[in-house]
C-alpha cells in the first residue's frame, strides 16, 4: 500500500524510469514508482494473446557484449527474472536491382567473409577495397575524432567516402533508420558512429525471453525488494510545484508527496502538460515545444498457422529504400512512394515459448510520421506500403495468415507518450537523435524547477533505443542520489 510521502517519485516504468527507480531504491532512497499501464516496459512492453507473447512493436537491442540490460539486472539482483537471449543470426533481405529478394547468406563461423556480403549486395570487385577502408575508418575511429563530428549529419560524413549504393542502403537501413528512426541527412554523425562501433565490435541483436518488457518488470520488482512501492495502472495527472520546487504528484489514486520527481513521461509532456508551461520561463517552454521527435513505426502483427521463416529479426531493403528528409516529406504529402525499409521480428525464433507449437507470429514495422492523429486514409496508405514489401519478401505468408492486427502511432501514443504538440506523441524512440539534439546539445536531465528531473531517451543517455533509456536511468540515478544527499546535509 502506497504511503503519503517519499524521498523520490518516478513517473513511468519504461526502461529509463524503472531502471532509475530500482537503482535509487537499492541505494536506500524511499521510492514510489507510478505507471499508467498495467505492465511495465513503456515502448518495449510485453503483450500476450492466444498463446503468443511478443513486444508491443518491433524492438531490437544492441550491443550484445556489455549490454546495459544485464548490467542493471545484475546490480539490482534480479537477473533471475529476465533471461536475455542472443539468437546469433538475422534475416536481412536485399531486393536486388533485378527485383529478386535475397537473404543475407548465413555463416557457419562467427566471422563473415566480407566478400560474401559484397556478393550479396552486388558490389563490383573494384569497389570492394574502398568499401573495406570505409568500414575500417568507421569501426576504428577514435573517440576524439568522433567528437569532432558532433553537429555534422551522418549523410554529410558518409558521402565523403566512395560507398557503393547497395552498401549505403544496407548500412542505413539496418543500422541507422532502425536504430535511430531518423533519416541520415538529419542524424547526428557522432551519435551514429559511436553506436555503430558498439554494434559492429560488440554485436547486435539481443532479446529477452517473454519480450523486452520482462526486463522493466524485473527492475520494478527490484524497487519492491528494496523497500519501495510500485503503483501500476495509475496515471499521473499533475506534477505539483510550490515556490519553484516540486512537492509531489497528483494521480487517479491520490496525491503523493516528495521533494524529488523524476519523469519518464517524455520531456514535452512533462513540461507542457504535467507541470504546465506557466511554471517555466517562456524561453524554456518554447525551447521544449520546438524539440523534434523521432519518426514512428507502423505495422502489423500476423498470426500464422505455420512458420514462414527461421529468422528472429531482419530488415527488408533495396537501393531505393533509405529515407531522406525530402523524400519522407513528399511521401507524407502523397507525392512519393511510401515504400521504404521494412523491419520484422519473430519472437518464437528466439523464444520457443512465444508461440503455440507449430504456429508463428511475425510482426512488421515501417517508417511513418509520429503524428498519433493520422486519419484513416493516411494510416492505410502507410500500412499498405509496408505490407507490399512484406508480401514481396515472403510471398507464402498470405496463404497462412489466421488473423492480423494493425498497430499505429495512436497505439504507441496511447500506451506511452501523450500528444502535447502537433505531430508528436507516436514517436518510436523519443526526441530525435538529430544535429542540435545530441551530444553537447542533448537536453539536460535537470529541469529549471528544483527537484524535477527527466529520464529516458529524451535526456541523459545516448545510443540505441532501450539501451539509451537505461543509460539515462543510470546517469539520472547518480545525479539524484547526489542531489538527495546534498539536501539532507543542509543545516
Amino acid at each position: 500500500m502506497a504511503r503519503e510521502s517519499y524521498d523520490v517519485i518516478v513517473i513511468g516504468a519504461g526502461f529509463g524510469g524503472s531502471s532509475c527507480a530500482g537503482l535509487l531504491a537499492k541505494r536506500g532512497l524511499d521510492v514510489l514508482l507510478v505507471e499508467k499501464n498495467a505492465r511495465a516496459g513503456g515502448k518495449a512492453m510485453s503483450l500476450s494473446k492466444g498463446g503468443f507473447t511478443y513486444t508491443a512493436w518491433v524492438v531490437i537491442g544492441a550491443p550484445v557484449e556489455g549490454n546495459l540490460y544485464q548490467v542493471v539486472l545484475d546490480e539490482l539482483g534480479v537477473a533471475d527474472l529476465a533471461r536475455l537471449v542472443i539468437p546469433g543470426t538475422q534475416g536481412s533481405i536485399y531486393k536486388t536491382t533485378a527485383g529478386k529478394y535475397t537473404r543475407l547468406p548465413l555463416s557457419s563461423t562467427d566471422e563473415t567473409d566480407p566478400n560474401v556480403i559484397f556478393d550479396w549486395l552486388e558490389i563490383d570487385r573494384e569497389q570492394r577495397d574502398p568499401a573495406l577502408q570505409f568500414f575500417a575508418e568507421l569501426t576504428l575511429m577514435p573517440a576524439e575524432k568522433i567528437q569532432e563530428l558532433d553537429g555534422v549529419t551522418f549523410e554529410d560524413w558518409i558521402t565523403r567516402h566512395d560507398v557503393p549504393r547497395s552498401l549505403y542502403a544496407f548500412l542505413v537501413s539496418l543500422c541507422c533508420d532502425g536504430m535511430f528512426m531518423v533519416p541520415p541527412d538529419s542524424l547526428d554523425a557522432a551519435e551514429a558512429i559511436k553506436s555503430l562501433q558498439d554494434m559492429f565490435l560488440r554485436g547486435g541483436g539481443v532479446f529477452c525471453e517473454g519480450g523486452f518488457g520482462r526486463v522493466a518488470e524485473a527492475y520494478c520488482e527490484a524497487v519492491r525488494r528494496h523497500g519501495g512501492d510500485v503503483l501500476m495502472g495509475t496515471r499521473t495527472e499533475r506534477i505539483l510545484v510550490e515556490g519553484g520546487r516540486v512537492t509531489g504528484v497528483e494521480t487517479k489514486k491520490g496525491t503523493f508527496r516528495a521533494p524529488i520527481v523524476i519523469s519518464n513521461a517524455g520531456l514535452q509532456p512533462t513540461v507542457l502538460k504535467l507541470v504546465g508551461e506557466e511554471n517555466f520561463d517562456k524561453s524554456y517552454a518554447n525551447y521544449v515545444r520546438d524539440l523534434v521527435p523521432s519518426y514512428a513505426l507502423l505495422g502489423h502483427r500476423y498470426f500464422l498457422r505455420r512458420p514462414v521463416t527461421d529468422a528472429p529479426y531482419g530488415v527488408v531493403f533495396s537501393n531505393d529504400s533509405p529515407w531522406s528528409l525530402g523524400r519522407f516529406n513528399l511521401a507524407r504529402e502523397g507525392k512519393a512512394s511510401r515504400e521504404g525499409v521494412l523491419y520484422y521480428e519473430v519472437p518464437s525464433n528466439y523464444d520457443p515459448n512465444a508461440a503455440p507449437e507449430g504456429k508463428q507470429m511475425l510482426m512488421t514495422g515501417s517508417f511513418c510520421p509520429a503524428n498519433p492523429h493520422l486519419d484513416d486514409e493516411e494510416v492505410q496508405a502507410w500500412a499498405d506500403a509496408g505490407e507490399k514489401i512484406l508480401f514481396g519478401a515472403f510471398p507464402e505468408i498470405e496463404g497462412v495468415i489466421e488473423s492480423k492486427e494493425l498497430y499505429t502511432t495512436r497505439s504507441v501514443s496511447n500506451a506511452t507518450r501523450d500528444s502535447v504538440v502537433p505531430g508528436a506523441g507516436g514517436e518510436t524512440i523519443g526526441l530525435a537523435q538529430i544535429v542540435g539534439q545530441c551530444g553537447s546539445h542533448k537536453p539536460s536531465i535537470q529541469a529549471p524547477i528544483a527537484g524535477l528531473f527527466y529520464v529516458g531517451c529524451d535526456a541523459g543517455g545516448s545510443g540505441v533505443g532501450t539501451q539509451q533509456a537505461i543509460e539515462s536511468g543510470m546517469n539520472v540515478a547518480e545525479a539524484v542520489t547526489r542531489y538527495h544527499r546534498l539536501r539532507k546535509a543542509r543545516p
